[in-house]
């Protein structure tokens, strides 16, 4: 063990490529939990079995692929390992000052994983990002998963250490899934709102000329397109939460209205379903109108793939407990109780002997938890088997 003490000008001098990018606020502060009497002594830890433990185990995560840095509080110094290297573009094990580092990152406009490792000193947590590497032609690239932790010893700052791990291909599938996501929600969905335009206006006219047959096939049409869009709203929302990038648009408006402008657009939709109404007059709540829709639909058409023909949906929307409450219930087969708590998992679809003819990925209820969840909600089931099902979701107002 051995303690080294600086003055603030020798400091100064020592740390010239954080003096050189501007300031010490640039990048990382050390943090002194504990009280220090002089805060400019940094202690450093040279013991042989901290360093060949450490070695043992960059040897291991190496037979992995993954790759160890650290920065030492001390000597302003980052270490890579020959596969932390390797990953950078350069060869063996390197080391090198801040203003190398500062240069690469600005070069690859990836200032930020600077400014989440400076986070998690302040904190004290581990932190994890991304690091993407361009490349010349301005392609993706390489991109990395970087982790580290800041380590202390009797309450002094020491050592910054993580790794660093290649999820190129992990990385690449991603974008082109979101790729995939962005040509659903602006190329389909325009010719699918036009076709729908067509379908309603030729049910409207059959209607008028009194010709039932036709009527009766375009609303079978129509709900073919509310199945499709209600699909590829499943799908970009999956896509959304698996990305950890669900976004609320929130505004201020009536959940009681809410509810009865779907249960219109359903009860056109299925005219071989009677919807009742149970809404309070005037239940505001802060949310995402569109989000919240899909949700309801989502219990609904649950609801009418799972109940009788002719029979009734209820639909109440009520206030308890400081909290706006919407449920769904049919009068259809129920649910075991064995199987409810699946309900809301991801692909999950319960099997029933009698269950042939319906169609579905098992997504609306998961996502139906995810989006209710990030409002700060709850969903929820009441079943009975053989007797009906009742499903719900809460918000707070």
């Amino acid at each position: 063990m051995a303690t080294l003490t600086v003055t603030p000008q020798q400091l100064t001098n020592t740390n010239l490529q954080i003096a050189a990018f501007g300031s010490s606020d640039n990048f990382i502060e050390p943090v002194f939990p504990g009280q220090v009497l002089n805060p400019y002594a940094f202690l450093v830890d040279i013991s042989e079995r901290v360093h060949t433990r450490e070695q043992a185990i960059t040897s291991m995560l190496a037979s992995a692929g993954i790759g160890m840095w650290s920065y030492s509080v001390y000597s302003k110094k980052f270490h890579l390992c020959p596969v932390a290297s390797g990953f950078l573009g350069m060869k063996g094990s390197s080391t090198f000052g801040l203003r190398v580092l500062m240069q690469k990152l600005l070069q690859w406009n990836q200032k930020h994983v600077l400014e989440t490792a400076k986070t998690a000193c302040r904190t004290q947590q581990e932190f994890e990002t991304e690091l993407n590497i361009s490349t010349p032609d301005g392609c993706y690239g390489r991109w990395l998963k970087i982790t580290g932790k800041l380590y202390c010893s009797d309450g002094l700052a020491m050592k910054m250490m993580g790794t660093l791990t290649d999820i190129t291909v992990a990385k690449q599938e991603e974008l082109r899934k979101n790729d995939l996501m962005a040509f659903l929600n602006h190329e389909l969905r325009t010719p699918l709102s036009t076709i729908k335009l067509y379908i309603q206006n030729t049910a409207r006219v059959a209607r008028m000329e009194n010709n039932k047959p036709l009527e009766d096939k375009m609303l079978k049409a129509d709900q073919q397109t509310v199945s499709m869009t209600q699909l590829i709203n499943n799908f970009l929302t999956l896509s959304q939460v698996q990305d950890a990038k669900l976004t609320l648009q929130q505004s201020h408006f009536n959940l009681a209205e809410l509810v009865e402008k779907v249960a219109a657009d359903m009860t056109v939709l299925y005219p071989d379903r009677k919807f009742k109404l149970k809404v309070s007059k005037t239940i505001q709540v802060t949310a995402d109108y569109d989000k919240l829709a899909q949700v309801l639909v989502n219990y609904i058409n649950n609801a009418v793939k799972f109940s009788p023909v002719k029979s009734v949906i209820t639909l109440t929307c009520a206030v308890a407990d400081g909290q706006g409450i919407v449920t769904v219930q049919d009068k259809g087969r129920g649910i075991k109780s064995a199987d409810q708590k699946l309900l809301f998992c991801r692909y999950s679809r319960i099997h029933h002997e009698n269950a042939t003819g319906t169609k579905g990925y098992g997504l609306g209820l998961y996502l139906s938890r995810e989006i209710v969840e990030s409002h700060g909600g709850k969903v929820g089931v009441d079943s009975e088997f053989g007797k009906g099902s009742s499903f719900y979701f809460r918000l707070p107002m």
